[in-house]
């Protein structure tokens, strides 16, 4: 017999709930872009944030989902933060994702990970953008199901853009463009922001932009520039 598989399915605190009869807050809460881990004194620090009041909700964006007493957010994020938790920044931004890099056995793309996320994280677009890094050609933190997906092999990145991430018409995003030297790919995802921010409608998701607009002449443009990038 299965125990608690199926017990409580009905949670009794979410975030519409808490905020029926107070004012929370959600962070989106993890151990990092890359690390996956969480030690014991940082989920003893989350419950501690969170308290009696609050409530803990696991995503499938790689982070625990944190409801929090407004009047206490300043606090929480601080003691969050020294516990050398990240918190992710919400809005309509640029978002990043990343594999946790087989667990740290093939860290060949971390750095470039790193150096995209100083550059791209945070900037302002017309509807929230989540990049999604994944370090080997397995790709199995699926990269091809967000925004823009990243799949690194040999010094180089496949790219993807378009996935539908859900409902009935959900579906993986195009292969946009292969090969994509280490050197080049910072230049080749400011120019899809460049085009998304200045070209796109008012709250426009980016996978609507794209099945609106592929046919230009623009994007055959970022394609071909530089002249090391393959087409396929």
């Amino acid at each position: 017999m299965t125990i608690n598989a199926f017990s409580h399915n009905i949670p009794e605190k979410t975030f519409a709930k808490l905020n029926r009869d107070g004012e929370y807050t959600r962070l989106a809460v993890s151990p990092g872009i890359i690390n996956k881990h969480y030690t014991p004194a940082q989920l003893q620090t989350i419950a501690e944030v969170v308290g009696v009041s609050g409530a803990i909700k696991y995503s499938a964006s790689y982070s625990m989902l944190l409801s929090v007493p407004t009047i206490e957010l300043t606090t929480a994020k601080r003691k969050l933060e020294k516990a050398g938790l990240y918190i992710a920044k919400q809005g309509q931004i640029v978002a990043m994702k990343a594999c946790d890099f087989c667990d740290g056995d093939k860290m060949e793309a971390a750095q470039i990970t790193e150096e995209l996320y100083q550059q791209l994280e945070g900037l302002e677009v017309p509807s929230r953008i989540s990049i999604n890094m994944n370090g080997c050609a397995s790709a199995c933190y699926n990269a091809v199901y967000d925004d823009i997906g990243l799949v690194y092999q040999k010094d180089s990145f496949d790219v993807y853009l378009g996935a539908v991430p859900m409902g009935k018409n959900a579906q993986a995003g195009e292969l946009f463009v292969k090969k994509v030297p280490v050197q080049d790919i910072e230049n080749l995802l400011q120019e899809i922001i460049r085009v998304y921010k200045e070209l796109a409608r008012q709250k426009e998701p980016f996978y609507k932009f794209y099945k609106r607009t592929k046919a230009a002449d623009y994007w055959q443009t970022i394609k071909n520039y530089p002249s090391r990038v393959v087409v396929d």
